[in-house]
C-alpha cells in the first residue's frame, strides 16, 4: 500500500509539473538542460536541440565489474531454477538415487516431494528475501560500510551457501530425507548473500563513469556531437544486463545435470562458477573509484518531507510547489529560518523530488515481473504438463536469458545508435512503456498455453498435479513455452536497464545504494504477491494465474505512460555532491584501496 500511495503522490506531482511546463515559452518537444554553473564543454541550448548524441567511452574497469556480475549471477541463477523441482517432486522411482529420473521417461528430477504449495512458498520466499534484503544492505553501504566492503562480505556468504548445497546433493542424505536441513539453510543463506551483493554492484559500476553532464565532443571525422550521460549509462548498463543474463543462462547446464546426472553435479557447477569472484575482487580492490560511506541522506529526506507536510498540509501533496516549501531559499523568503532549521540545499530538495518521482516509476515494475515470469511458480507447473521429449522441464525458462543475450547487442549497437542518428529521442519512459507492453504480450502467451494444456491433458485441469494417466502430459511440445519466456526477457531490456540509470541519476549521492535497493524491492513485491497467492498457484487455477496479471499489465501500461511521459522531455542530470559554498577537507576514514573522496563542510 505504501508503494501505491507513493505512486499516487508522484503521479499527481508529476502531472502538475507537466501542466506548468506547457506555459514555457520554449517548445515542449525539446529537452532542456537545467540552469547550473558553467563547465568546460557545456553545450548551448541550440546545440542540445540540434547536435547528435553519442555515448561516452567506458573504462576497462567497468567491463571487469560486469564480469564480476556474471560470476555472481551465474552462481545464483545456477541454483534458483532448481529449487522448485528439488522441493516439489519426490526422488524419482527407478532413478539413479542422485535425484535424476530413469532415462527415456517423462519424469522430472526431484528430491523432497513436498508438493506444489510448499515448493511455491520456498521459491517465492527465497527470491523475496534476495530482493527485499537489499533495502537493509543498500542503506548500510551508503551509511556505514561502503559498497565494496559489503560486496566482499556477500561473496563470502555466497561461498558458504554453495558448499552446503553440495552436501544437500549427497546420495545417502537424499535417500533418507535428511538433505532437507542443509538444503533449506543453504537456500536462505544464499538469499542473504545476494541481498548484500546486488544493491551495491550497479552503483559501483556507475561510479566508474565520471562524466555525468552533457559535453561537446569532436569526432575524428570532424563532426561535433554531444557526449550524453544518458546514452553512456544506457550503454554500460546494457553490457551489465547482458552479463547478468549470460550468467543466468548457466541454468541450462544445471538443469541438464539434475535431469541426467543428479543434484550433486547440478550444485557443483554454480560453486565452480563462483570461484573466480574472490580473485577478481582482490585484483580490483586498488583500481576502483570508491567513495567512502558518507552517512545516509535518508534522515534529511524525511526532514524535507516533514517540512513540506507541515507547511503545505496533506492537501498540498501532489500539487505544484509542494517540494518548494522545503527549499532553504523559500523558507528564508518566508522569514521562517527560526522555525525550520535546514541542513540541506535547494538542490538537495530537488534531488529528493526526483527520487520520489523515480520510486513512483518503480511501483509499476511488479506487474512486469509477474507477466515476465508468471505468478509464483505457475510457469514451472505449466512446464510439467507439456511433452518434454527428453528436455528438462526447467531448461525452457533459460530462453528468457537467451533472448536477452541475443537482443542486447542489437539494441546497444543497432537500434539505439540508429535512433540517435535520426534525431529520435527514445527516452527511458518510452523504453519502459515498450517493456511493459511486451511483458503483457508474454502474459497472454502463458495464458493461452495453459488453457490448451488443461484442455489436452489426460488429467484435465489437474494436469500439473503429478498426473499418472497415460503419458501424464498434454500433447504440446514444451518448446512452445520458450515463446513467452523470450518475449518476457526482451521486455526486461526495456524496463530494467533504464531503471538502473533512473535509480542512480535521481538519487542523492549518499542514497544511491538505497534507491537502487528500492528498484530491486519492486521485484520483491512481485514475489510477495506470489507468496501470498501460493494457495491458488495450483491446479485448477493456473490459467487465471496467468490471465489476471496479463489484464492488469495492459491497463497499467497505459496508466504508466500517461503519468510519466513528460520525463522524456527532461535532460538527464546526475545528482552531485554539494560543492557550492563548501570547503574540501581531508577524509581520514577512507577504506583501504579507495581513492580519497572529498567531504565538504559548509562555510560559516
Amino acid at each position: 500500500m505504501a508503494n501505491i500511495a507513493t505512486a499516487e503522490i508522484v503521479a499527481a506531482d508529476a502531472s502538475s509539473n507537466y501542466d506548468l511546463e506547457k506555459h514555457n515559452t520554449a517548445s515542449t518537444t525539446q529537452k532542456h538542460i537545467p540552469i547550473e554553473d558553467d563547465y568546460e564543454g557545456k553545450p548551448t541550448q541550440e546545440e542540445l536541440d540540434t547536435l547528435r548524441r553519442v555515448p561516452g567511452s567506458l573504462p576497462i574497469i567497468a567491463y571487469m565489474i560486469c564480469i564480476i556480475e556474471f560470476c555472481e549471477r551465474a552462481s545464483y541463477y545456477g541454483v534458483q531454477p532448481l529449487i522448485s523441482n528439488y522441493v516439489n517432486r519426490p526422488l524419482p522411482q527407478g532413478g539413479n538415487g542422485w535425484g535424476a529420473p530413469a532415462r527415456g521417461t517423462q519424469q522430472t528430477a526431484g528430491a523432497l516431494g513436498m508438493g506444489q504449495s510448499t515448493s511455491n512458498a520456498v521459491t517465492q520466499s527465497f527470491s523475496m528475501l534476495a530482493y527485499a534484503l537489499p533495502l537493509v544492505f543498500g542503506w548500510l553501504a551508503d551509511a556505514k560500510t561502503g559498497r565494496f566492503k559489503l560486496i566482499c562480505w556477500g561473496v563470502i556468504v555466497f561461498g558458504i551457501a554453495h558448499v552446503l548445497l553440495i552436501v544437500a546433493g549427497a546420495k545417502n542424505l537424499l535417500a533418507d530425507g535428511s538433505s532437507k536441513a542443509p538444503f533449506f539453510i543453504a537456500v536462505y543463506i544464499l538469499a542473504f548473500g545476494a541481498g548484500m551483493f546486488k544493491p551495491n554492484v550497479s552503483p559501483l559500476l556507475l561510479d566508474q563513469v565520471t562524466n555525468t553532464k552533457p559535453m561537446i565532443k569532436v569526432l575524428k571525422t570532424g563532426e561535433r556531437v554531444i557526449e550524453d550521460p544518458e546514452a553512456t549509462t544506457e550503454r554500460v548498463m546494457l553490457w551489465f544486463y547482458l552479463m547478468i543474463n549470460i550468467g543466468g543462462f548457466m541454468g541450462v547446464a544445471t538443469a541438464y545435470s539434475e535431469k541426467y546426472i543428479g543434484w550433486w553435479l547440478a550444485f557443483l557447477i554454480p560453486l565452480v562458477l563462483y570461484l573466480p569472484l574472490p580473485l577478481l575482487l582482490w585484483f580490483l580492490r586498488k583500481r576502483l573509484i570508491l567513495h567512502p560511506p558518507g552517512g545516509s541522506d535518508l534522515p534529511n529526506v524525511f526532514r524535507v518531507l516533514g517540512v513540506c507536510l507541515r507547511r503545505g498540509g496533506i492537501k498540498k501533496i501532489g500539487r505544484h510547489g509542494f517540494w518548494e516549501l522545503a527549499k532553504p531559499s523559500n523558507i528564508a523568503a518566508a522569514g521562517l529560518e527560526g522555525t525550520y532549521k535546514t541542513q540541506w540545499s535547494d538542490q538537495f530538495v530537488e534531488d529528493v523530488r526526483r527520487t520520489f518521482q523515480g520510486t513512483g516509476i518503480f511501483c509499476f515494475f511488479p506487474i512486469q515481473y509477474l507477466n515476465d515470469n508468471g505468478l509464483g511458480s505457475a510457469a514451472n507447473f505449466l512446464s510439467t504438463m507439456l511433452r518434454t521429449d527428453g528436455v528438462p522441464n526447467d531448461v525452457i525458462s533459460n530462453f528468457n536469458s537467451l533472448s536477452i543475450i541475443a537482443t542486447a547487442p542489437v539494441l546497444n549497437y543497432g537500434l539505439y545508435p540508429a535512433l540517435r542518428r535520426l534525431g529520435i529521442h527514445y527516452g527511458p519512459i518510452a523504453r519502459i512503456t515498450t517493456g511493459l507492453a511486451l511483458s503483457t504480450l508474454g502474459g497472454v502467451g502463458y495464458t493461452l498455453l495453459n488453457y490448451y494444456a488443461y484442455k489436452l491433458s489426460p488429467c484435465g485441469e489437474y494436469g500439473s498435479s503429478d498426473c499418472t494417466i497415460g503419458t501424464g502430459v498434454a500433447n504440446i511440445s514444451i518448446w512452445y513455452l520458450a515463446i513467452p519466456f523470450a518475449i518476457g526477457g526482451i521486455s526486461e531490456l526495456f524496463v530494467n536497464v533504464p531503471a538502473y540509470g533512473i535509480a542512480y541519476s535521481r538519487a542523492p549521492v549518499n542514497m544511491r545504494g538505497l534507491v537502487s535497493a528500492i528498484n530491486l524491492f519492486s521485484t520483491a513485491v512481485a514475489y510477495i504477491i506470489g507468496l501470498a497467492c501460493s494457495s491458488v498457484v495450483t491446479d485448477p487455477y493456473l490459467t487465471w494465474d496467468f490471465g489476471g496479471p496479463a489484464i492488469a499489465g495492459g491497463v497499467l501500461t497505459i496508466i504508466f505512460y500517461i503519468t510519466f511521459r513528460h520525463i522524456d522531455k527532461e535532460e538527464t542530470v546526475f545528482s552531485q555532491r554539494e560543492t557550492i559554498e563548501a570547503t574540501p577537507v581531508e577524509d581520514s576514514s577512507s577504506q583501504v584501496g579507495e581513492k580519497p573522496s572529498p567531504v565538504y563542510s559548509e562555510k560559516k
